[in-house]
């Protein structure tokens, strides 16, 4: 006669493994369940001759490294714009305007040194999300180009991702 064995789950294992996915699944739902807040506040105004003007406020944030670059997306939906504030390695900084359907056109570009204020806090806020970090960003610009861009406004977003 022979005899099986099978492996027995103990309750402490099944309650681990039930502890740990609540615990995962509440630090996902925090920002939605009115934790921190869950996407950008606040507002950019672009005037421009050539994209036009346009009062951006941003539903969503993404981090740049889903596009290989240091900084991050706001985008609006409502307006079809992105803004991207991009964080280059030898310590300078430029924000993008372009239209989210057309990431790939050039759009207007103002480097750090076309405003006259330029206040940019960005960090990690310690919360990996399928690999990308999380980060706290905001920004509060007043920038002109000489061919009339202008960009004034300020963004502040605790986790985007």
């Amino acid at each position: 006669m022979s005899t099986t064995t099978t492996p027995r789950v103990t309750l402490h294992v099944v309650f681990v493994v039930l502890l740990a996915t609540a615990l995962l699944q509440a630090g996902c739902a925090a920002p939605a369940m009115g934790g921190r807040e869950a996407g950008p506040k606040g507002n950019v105004q672009i005037t421009s001759p050539t994209f036009g003007n346009v009062a951006l406020t941003p539903s969503a944030c993404v981090t740049g490294e889903y596009h290989l670059f240091l900084g991050a997306d706001f985008v609006d939906s409502a307006s079809g714009s992105t803004l991207r504030l991009i964080l280059e390695p030898a310590g300078e900084a430029l924000l993008r305007v372009f239209k989210t359907a057309q990431p790939l056109k050039r759009g207007i570009v103002f480097p750090q040194a076309a405003c006259s204020k330029f206040q940019v806090s960005f960090e990690r806020s310690g919360w990996r999300i399928n690999d990308f970090y999380d980060i706290q960003v905001s920004l509060d610009v007043d920038c002109r180009t000489a061919s009339g861009d202008a960009l004034q406004g300020m963004l502040t977003v605790a986790h985007c991702h």
